[in-house]
């Protein structure tokens, strides 16, 4: 059941990607004309933020989806497969924006994507190996990303903020399946400890390159700092409930944060 809908989502999804390809529709030229609104100085700190973005969406989309048949259970079979197809959705509203910074995005989504380097985080590196690492990127990388697109809804560049309302609509119901699978795994606070550093790091610290000037210009409307009290906030409860409330306090380490790439090293 869930690889018909997910074959099907596919299919419908290869076609308007080919269409595009050939042809930008006129939002889509629309978009791309969008960078010369950026002042120059803030053209590479919005491009980075899109590919990372883009990356980080997608590589966890593939993860999901390699848990499509491999769920405890047929509904947890569906909601992989239905949040993967989400995650690819989002990466592939990110991906033709690079084209306006002119760089190309497509090459991510081709065969052997394994094998290419990208900037996602260091966790998403490899497959998840038991379905409570699911649970735990669903949970906080999952909700980290979505955390810094709730503060780009009211952001003055166009296509960021109107990607960025869909995509916290939609993801409303990962978090809810997150935290409805932690109250039944009494093993979560392994798995939850090992993705930790990943999501809350991922912000980066107040002087970062990316985020800190596309705050100060507006385009974003949180620092760093304010972005990772906003996640650990939103994670109290669920955290408290599966025994790592803990976690909130953890020092991070910045020694092995490579702020260019928006991951950890090793």
């Amino acid at each position: 059941m869930s690889e018909q809908i997910f074959e099907a989502a596919a299919d419908a999804e290869a076609t308007a990607k080919a269409v595009a390809a050939a042809a930008p529709t006129a939002p889509e030229r629309a978009d791309l004309a969008m960078v010369n609104t950026l002042d120059p100085e803030l053209r590479e700190p919005m491009h980075q933020l899109l590919a990372n973005l883009a990356d980080n969406k997608y590589v966890l989309g593939r993860r999901y989806a390699e848990w499509c048949t491999g769920a405890p259970m047929l509904e947890s079979a569906v909601a992989a497969a239905a949040m993967a197809q989400d995650e690819l959705g989002h990466a592939r509203s990110f991906y033709p924006l690079l084209r306006g910074f002119g760089a190309d995005g497509a090459a991510m989504e081709e065969k052997g994507w394994q094998a290419r380097p990208t900037n996602a985080v260091t966790c998403l590196d490899k497959p998840f190996q038991r379905w409570a690492d699911y649970i735990a990127a669903n949970l906080l990388l999952d909700t980290a990303f979505t955390t810094l697109l709730q503060l780009a809804t009211s952001s003055l560049y166009q296509p960021l903020r109107q990607r960025a309302a869909k995509i916290v609509q939609e993801e409303g119901a990962h978090f809810v399946h997150a935290s409805g699978w932690l109250r039944r795994m009494p093993d979560a606070a392994t798995a939850l400890e090992a993705m930790w550093d990943d999501a809350v790091t991922w912000f980066g610290q107040d002087d970062d390159p990316v985020l800190a000037p596309l705050a100060r210009a507006g385009l974003l409307s949180g620092t760093p700092t304010l972005m990772r009290d906003a996640l650990c906030r939103r994670l109290e409860p669920p955290l408290e409930e599966a025994g790592a409330a803990h976690l909130t306090k953890r020092h991070l380490p910045w020694d092995r944060w490579d702020a260019s790439r928006r991951r950890l090293r090793g």
